[in-house]
């Protein structure tokens, strides 16, 4: 069957506090590009190309631009070899590869009328725990934010590591004074730190509720500060493919590992990367960057198929966001719990 239309259309966000601070940018509005395939015969499937927030809209779209106008009149059973040669090409398209590739399992999965979670394995759960992320904020405002919208929650993100030391021991501090004993802290420096610098703060605190997630920017220096220190440590950013993720499995100095299809190139590396997690007993947390409709609710696909005592935490990735309608395809219950629909597809569709 031959691609008839493959379309694209740009959406910007804005972030409910006016910003969202992490160490490596700050976002003041979010970009996204929304993909609609159409088949020959009308079969259609929508996708969302989620990039990386260092990446610049205006510098990267052009770039899509003619990847995406050369797949039409092609087949459309080839699209996850094109995202595939996208991934492995260049790491700025694989926000692309995974919105090409997400487009053409939405499709298949609304054609055989099931639910994408269906052809990703299916799901061994029924909704995830959502975690609440925390801006790099002021130490003095962290306890008076997290008192107002964090109470309740399972597993709480910090964001570290924009300023100095002294400011990340403090926000740190108010947290843990702030959250209760069953709350866990995701302390998150996204590679701000070098090992000497993340051990030294390390050591400041013994307390079982922190995980401490990507304090270094590469594999071999948070395997450095997860050894030396025996703390539990989170791997994040740094796992950029399948042969990275295999290591750090293998190596078992990791206490868990963040699977991000977006960043990883797209839903069946993600797969796999998950039920590798699955089969080495590795905990795990599934979601991505900041993204829309589309994208929240293909990782929550991706999520329900990690087993509750895997899986620390899903998100709903249009957190931060000002959302002035909703798409569907994620659907939120009691106690902070989140789950994709079970409707064919993914279930999230742009209104008309």
């Amino acid at each position: 069957m031959k691609i008839n239309r493959l379309d694209y259309q740009d959406h910007v966000f804005r972030f409910t506090d006016g910003e969202y601070v992490m160490s490596h940018v700050t976002q003041y509005q979010l970009d996204v590009r929304v993909l609609r395939l159409e088949t020959a015969d009308g079969h259609v499937g929508w996708g969302e190309i989620a990039r990386k927030p260092l990446l610049d809209p205006a510098m990267v779209a052009p770039r899509e631009e003619p990847l995406i106008a050369a797949l039409v009149g092609q087949e459309v059973a080839q699209i996850p070899v094109h995202a595939r040669n996208l991934a492995a090409d260049d790491k700025v398209f694989r926000g692309l590869a995974f919105g090409l590739e997400t487009a053409y399992l939405d499709l298949v999965s609304r054609r055989e009328g099931l639910p994408l979670y269906a052809i990703l394995g299916g799901k061994r759960v029924d909704h995830v725990p959502e975690y609440y992320s925390l801006s790099c904020i002021d130490g003095d405002a962290v306890a008076q934010k997290l008192t107002a919208e964090a109470t309740g929650w399972d597993v709480v993100q910090v964001k570290l590591g924009t300023d100095d030391r002294d400011a990340d021991i403090h926000r740190l501090r108010a947290a843990l004074d702030t959250l209760s004993s069953r709350q866990k802290i995701l302390a998150d420096f996204n590679g701000a730190l070098d090992v000497d610098e993340s051990l030294a703060i390390i050591s400041r605190f013994d307390d079982e509720r922190i995980i401490w997630e990507e304090p270094c920017n590469s594999v071999e220096m948070n395997t450095q500060v997860a050894r030396r220190s025996s703390r539990p440590v989170m791997f994040d950013q740094c796992l950029e493919n399948m042969d990275i993720i295999t290591g750090v499995i293998a190596d078992g100095h990791a206490h868990s590992v963040c699977i991000k299809p977006a960043f990883q190139g797209g839903l069946e590396a993600a797969r796999a990367a998950r039920d590798m997690c699955i089969d080495a007993g590795m905990l795990m947390r599934i979601d991505g960057p900041w993204c829309g409709h589309i994208a929240t609710a293909v990782c929550l696909h991706l999520a329900v198929g990690a087993p509750a005592d895997l899986l620390i935490a899903g998100c709903d990735l249009r957190q931060p966001l000002v959302l002035d309608e909703d798409w569907g395809g994620t659907r939120h219950l009691p106690g902070h719990r989140i789950a994709p629909t079970d409707t064919p597809g993914h279930g999230a569709v742009p209104p008309a």
